[in-house]
């Protein structure tokens, strides 16, 4: 009896559970119908091995080029992506990475932004990608799973997209949080695809690593609160723009201010410092923390 009282709590946990979720919480829903289940990586990634039942949906299918940097894609690509994976408004959706470059698991965190701008919310992070379920499992899958038949509906959410002109009109007015290594927020080194250094005047640095532990699994939420709001000051109830350099370090630092702290009132600027870097007409500081 005390045997399944214990399981039954376990359960129960495991259901209640918030924007991030364990290779465990993976492990005893994969095969509820209501769990779609995200890999993010490359094709390659995929047929190499991705949780069973998983669906593929690389980076491709939620950004397009916009002149010399990348946007998020019109509602209607994404409404019918988000149908080919099998998506329905009672879904719930856990997003993973393979973690195969130090960039991979930015393509998770974009994925459940751009899910959240066509109107979804209900979407959970797998905590370690990959390797977390594994862990659990010590099981891979090499079946590529068939488009499926989702009947979402998308609505564009604005309050999730920061724009140009909306970031002109915040310097000064709002909280900003540049999402890159500190030392091209400072401006000590410049980017190639950037033709001036430092970063939106006013901005604070935070790059978007410090969220994460050695194993790619986030920091316990107190010790981000710590960081982020006693630490640097931020305010969960004011406006705050969080960018980087093409929209997806931003995500992270997105996922963890919004999802995770409860910043309701962030957006990301997706088009970041490839679009706001390379104009001239753009407020930038160079040489001072802020």
């Amino acid at each position: 009896m005390k045997t399944l009282v214990v399981l039954m709590a376990l359960v129960v946990s495991l259901l209640a559970s918030g924007p991030v979720v364990s290779g465990e919480w993976v492990s005893v829903y994969e095969k509820d119908a209501s769990v779609v289940i995200v890999d993010v990586s490359s094709p390659e990634a995929y047929g190499d091995g991705h949780i069973p039942g998983a669906m593929n949906s690389p980076l491709e299918k939620w950004r397009t080029a916009v002149g010399a940097h990348a946007e998020v894609r019109p509602i209607d690509a994404l409404q019918a992506e988000m149908r080919r994976l099998g998506i329905h408004k009672d879904s719930k959706v856990v997003v993973y990475a393979h973690n195969t470059d130090n960039k991979d698991l930015l393509r998770a965190t974009y994925v459940i932004w751009a899910m959240a701008y066509a109107g979804f919310e209900n979407t959970m992070l797998l905590d370690g990608g990959l390797a977390s379920y594994v862990k659990v499992t010590g099981l891979l899958s090499k079946k590529a799973e068939a488009d499926r038949n989702g009947r979402y509906t998308a609505r564009t959410d604005a309050s999730k997209l920061a724009k140009l002109d909306e970031v002109k009109a915040a310097v000064g007015r709002a909280a900003m949080v540049d999402s890159r290594p500190a030392v091209y927020y400072f401006g000590a080194d410049r980017q190639d695809v950037l033709a001036r250094p430092g970063h939106i005047t006013g901005a604070h640095s935070y790059f978007w690593r410090y969220s994460l532990d050695a194993d790619n699994t986030l920091k316990s939420k107190q010790q981000l609160r710590e960081m982020l709001e006693a630490g640097m000051g931020l305010d969960r109830t004011a406006p705050l723009i969080v960018y980087c350099t093409g929209g997806l370090e931003a995500s992270m630092n997105y996922f963890v201010l919004h999802r995770v702290l409860g910043f309701e009132k962030a957006k990301l600027y997706d088009a970041s410092m490839k679009e706001w870097g390379n104009r001239d007409d753009t407020p930038m500081t160079l040489f001072r923390w802020e």
